[in-house]
C-alpha cells in the first residue's frame, strides 16, 4: 500500500517511510539498529540507544552523517526495540533520502538482522552498525569495493589490544584470508579488527543461513577462503559507544573532531545551551542544554538536558540522565544515573547504576 501526501510525501510499503524520495544513488544502506542497548540501561529503557542524545545530535544522526548523500538511494534502519519511537523520529527529521524502518520481531543477530531487510535490496549495499562513532570514508570504500568485484568489502582498523574484537588477516592485495573472533593476545593473527561498516553484494543472500545468524560468525568465514572479501584499511577514529566508558569516549571523539553544531567549547568541555555553571570545575565533561552546575567538580562525566547538580559534588567518568537532580555533597564515580533520579545529599557510589534496579 503507498499513501502519498505532499510535503513531505509519506511512503508505506513497509511498516513505516519516510522522506521527501529523492533521484536514486549507487547503493542502499542498512543501519543495525536492533540492540536493547542494555550496558547503557537505565537510560536505554526511556530511549532506544540509536535516540539518545551524543552532544547536540542523537547517536543515529551522527551515523547518516557518514553517508555521502549524492551517493545513497535509501536507508533502512533495522530495529527491534520501541521501534514506535524510532518511526516517530524519523517522522519529524529532515533527511535529503528515503529511510525506512524495518522492524525486527525477535533479536536476529547482525547476520539476520540483514536479511530481514532483503526485501529492500535491489543493488550493491553497504551495512553500518548503528552504535559506531568512526572516521572511515564511505565514499572511498565504496569506490575500492566497486574495483575489487568481489561479494564483500570491510573496513579494518588498527589497535593495540584487538581481544574484545573480530580480528582479521589479510594479504598484501588487501583480501581477506581469514577472521578469528575474540582471540587472547598471543592468538591473535594481526591488529587489524572488522569496524563495523561493510559494502556487500545482494549474492550474498544466497550464502547467508536462514533465521538468526551473525554475519561475522556464520557468514564472513565461509566467503573469506572463497577469496570474495576485500579489507578496506583506514586511520582516524573507531568507538562503538555501547557501555558508558565508551559513551564517554565517543562524546569526547566527536567534541574534538568538531562534530557538533551548536553548543560551545569553554575550557575543554561541550556545553549545550541555556547552561548555568556556577563556580564549578569541569574538565573533558560534556553538559547538554539547560542544566545547573553548582560549586562542584566534573571530570570526564556526561550530563544530559535538564538537570542540575547541586553544590559540593564530585563527579568522574559518570552519566547522569535527563531531568535528573544529584544532591549536595554527592560523589560518584563511574555511576550511569537514571532519567529523572533523585539523588539524595551525601551520596556515595563507585560503580553501577542509580538507583539500583
Amino acid at each position: 500500500m503507498k499513501i502519498i501526501k505532499k510535503k513531505p510525501q509519506l511512503f508505506f510499503n513497509s511498516r513505516f517511510i519516510y522522506g521527501d524520495i529523492p533521484p536514486r544513488g549507487v547503493v542502499e544502506v542498512i543501519v543495525l539498529a536492533g540492540g536493547f542497548g542494555s550496558r547503557l540501561s537505565p537510560w536505554t529503557s526511556h530511549v532506544p540507544k540509536p535516540l539518545l542524545p551524543m552532544l547536540d545530535k542523537t547517536l543515529v544522526e551522527r551515523v547518516l552523517d557518514l553517508l555521502p548523500i549524492d551517493e545513497i538511494s535509501k536507508v533502512i534502519i533495522a530495529a527491534g526495540y520501541r521501534i514506535d519511537d524510532i518511526e516517530n523520529y524519523f517522522n519529524n527529521l529532515d533527511l535529503k533520502f528515503e529511510v525506512i524502518v524495518q522492524p525486527e520481531e525477535e533479536p536476529l543477530g547482525t547476520g539476520g538482522a540483514i536479511a530481514n531487510c532483503r526485501q529492500h535490496i535491489s543493488d550493491t549495499f553497504l551495512v553500518i552498525n548503528g552504535d559506531l562513532i568512526t572516521s572511515v570514508n564511505i565514499s572511498s570504500l565504496i569506490e575500492q569495493h566497486k574495483k575489487s568485484n568481489v561479494l564483500a568489502s570491510i573496513s579494518l582498523f588498527e589497535v593495540e589490544d584487538p581481544t574484545r574484537f573480530g580480528v582479521v588477516e589479510i594479504s598484501q592485495d588487501k583480501k581477506i584470508l581469514q577472521f578469528q573472533e575474540k582471540p587472547t593476545l598471543e592468538e591473535a593473527l594481526s591488529n587489524l579488527i572488522n569496524a563495523g561498516t561493510y559494502v556487500l553484494e545482494p549474492e550474498i543472500f544466497e550464502i547467508m543461513p536462514d533465521g538468526a545468524h551473525s554475519m561475522e560468525r556464520d557468514v564472513f568465514t565461509k566467503i573469506a577462503p572463497m577469496g570474495e572479501m576485500f579489507g578496506f584499511e583506514f586511520n582516524g577514529y573507531f568507538v562503538d559507544a555501547g557501555t558508558p566508558a565508551s559513551w564517554l569516549d565517543s562524546c569526547r571523539t566527536c567534541f574534538n573532531d568538531g562534530r557538533w553544531n551548536s553548543g560551545s567549547n569553554v575550557d575543554g568541555n561541550w556545553i549545550g545551551e541555556n547552561c548555568l555553571i556556577l563556580e564549578s570545575k569541569c574538565e573533558e565533561s560534556y553538559i547538554l542544554d539547560n542544566c545547573e552546575i553548582n560549586n562542584s567538580s566534573l571530570s570526564n562525566s556526561c550530563i544530559l538536558r535538564n538537570s542540575i547538580v547541586e553544590t559540593e559534588c564530585i563527579l568522574k567518568n559518570s552519566l547522569v540522565g535527563e531531568n535528573a537532580i544529584i544532591g549536595k555533597g554527592c560523589i560518584l564515580e563511574n555511576v550511569i544515573v537514571d532519567f529523572n533520579a533523585r539523588m539524595p545529599d551525601g551520596w556515595k557510589q563507585s560503580g553501577g547504576r542509580y538507583p539500583n534496579q
